[in-house]
């Protein structure tokens, strides 16, 4: 796997590849779509389909992002192929750069207390954490929120 290099839009000619990362069993903090739901969120002004790539093009990653009426941005998923590796960082900066450069105000995502590889991802991004909420697939568990301002 190389280094990340470019960020890109998601394609219909990639739900194939995102369908198989979030199929791998290492992935159990993410909670899959089928293909038609990813087709429709493609087809979807307010969702952003990222892909990221390393050298020659090579596939990374990839990560959904959801943008409301006010300009915030609701970070839904990321998996890169090789996790560890450092790519999923850079790939994460990238896309806030991105929202930075369109002057959103703020990002934030919801993450497992359990999952502490990405909690770490995400502080050393400038993600806080901001408050709990339930799980909406499993009530009984609590996410933690976290946000990073714009």
């Amino acid at each position: 796997m190389s280094a990340f290099q470019s960020l890109r839009k998601a394609t219909l000619s990639d739900i194939p590849y995102i369908l198989e990362l979030e199929a791998r069993p290492e992935n159990t903090y993410v909670h899959a779509y089928d293909e038609a739901t990813h087709i429709a969120h493609l087809n979807n002004s307010e969702a952003y389909y990222f892909i990221g790539e390393g050298a020659d093009a090579e596939r990374l990653g990839y990560a959904i992002l959801f943008e409301n009426d006010t300009g915030v941005i609701e970070w839904r998923r990321i998996i890169v192929g090789q996790p560890g590796k450092g790519a999923g960082t850079a790939f994460m900066q990238a896309v806030i750069d991105h929202f930075i450069a369109l002057n959103r105000t703020k990002i934030w995502l919801d993450v497992y207390p359990e999952n502490t590889r990405a909690r770490r991802v995400y502080g050393k991004l400038g993600f806080v954490e901001v408050g709990e909420a339930p799980n909406p697939k499993n009530p009984s568990r609590q996410l933690i929120i976290m946000e990073r301002l714009l």
